[in-house]
């Protein structure tokens, strides 16, 4: 099977780009979250199983935690990198631990029998009549993560430090970066081939006499710069860590605060205020004032009044003349009754 070298500036280009499945390569993209959304489901189960559970009894002996990030890799292909964590049952405050049973070797192996478990069978695209089984691939690699002294044997688990580095690596790697640096005929392909999946498809839901026809590619026109991928680049379950309902509420402290130190001429140390930032909803008050009075009303200085009165003797006069336009162009019309 013919490669390129490590060093060919035709990095993530088709070596025959006439033979490209291009087609296949656009489905992939649209329906890789429901892959990843039934490998939850699968992995989950794989864990009810080995715990000896139902898998609807599973929150009740352990929780599964993630984040992940979708990369896109040169070729324009989009995979997937994430942090999985097996919590136990969740607690007033916080996790139980997890359980002993299961520890991190074990978890990356049902990680790995998951992901070569789930399938999804994606309807046909531009008319082909073809339906086509959708898999992750076989380059999959799942292992534990240390929380021990850092290594960088690849053989050995990986280090929370190499992992969170990794998945902003792959959130924030450009999908148009091609090996040259130019513009990239491969990614535009694919664009177009998307495109036209979506034209398709319109075509086939305005033909349709169904008032609700659903057609599966029928709002990929929003994606078509996305080479496909309608998923987002950042996901985690709600518990993992932090929500990001606190942080907003974080942030709006931080600008109270902030404003709050402007005012009264003094600097605010952020870095010290985290306890206070991240506090919970129960320790925010909100506070109601139902006494109002009357203050007044109108202009508050006659320079403002004169101005306003200025201004609305303008708007009458244009309104005026333009009134005064159209009767002046209006065309007579004749009324001919037939006899």
């Amino acid at each position: 099977m013919l490669r390129h070298r490590p060093t060919d500036q035709g990095l993530g280009q088709p070596l025959c780009w006439e033979c490209y499945d291009y087609a296949s390569h656009v489905v992939w993209q649209w329906w890789a979250p429901e892959l990843w959304r039934r490998f939850t489901i699968t992995l989950r189960r794989l864990i009810a199983k080995t715990l000896g559970v139902k898998p609807r009894d599973l929150n009740k002996h352990a929780t599964l935690q993630y984040a992940k990030v979708a990369e896109f890799q040169l070729r324009g292909i989009v995979h997937f990198h994430a942090l999985v964590r097996l919590d136990g049952p969740k607690r007033d405050a916080g996790f139980a631990p997890s359980p002993p049973s299961i520890d991190p070797t074990l978890l990356a192996l049902l990680i790995e029998e998951a992901a070569r478990a789930v399938s999804f069978t994606a309807p046909s695209a531009l008319d082909d009549n073809l339906e086509r089984d959708l898999r992750f691939g076989s380059q999959v690699d799942a292992r534990g993560v240390r929380t021990s002294r850092r290594t960088d044997d690849p053989e050995r688990a990986l280090q929370p430090e190499q992992v969170a580095g990794y998945l902003a690596k792959y959130a924030t790697k450009s999908a148009t970066e091609s090996a040259d640096g130019g513009s990239n005929p491969h990614l535009q392909r694919i664009q177009a081939v998307a495109a036209a999946i979506a034209d398709c498809a319109q075509s086939t839901a305005n033909l349709s006499d169904l008032d609700e026809h659903d057609v599966a590619y029928e709002r990929m026109a929003n994606w078509v710069h996305m080479l496909g991928f309608r998923g987002h680049f950042a996901t985690k379950s709600r518990r993992y860590s932090i929500t990001l309902g606190a942080l907003r509420r974080a942030r709006r402290r931080a600008q109270t605060l902030i404003a709050l130190a402007r005012r009264e001429g003094r600097r605010v140390d952020l870095a010290g205020l985290e306890a206070e930032l991240m506090a919970d909803d129960e320790d925010e008050t909100t506070l109601v004032i139902g006494d109002w009075r009357f203050a007044g009303v109108g202009w508050e200085t006659a320079g403002d009044a004169a101005l306003a009165k200025a201004a609305a003797a303008r708007a009458r006069e244009y309104a005026q003349w333009k009134s005064q336009q159209r009767r002046s162009t209006r065309p007579r019309r004749s009324n001919v009754h037939a006899t």
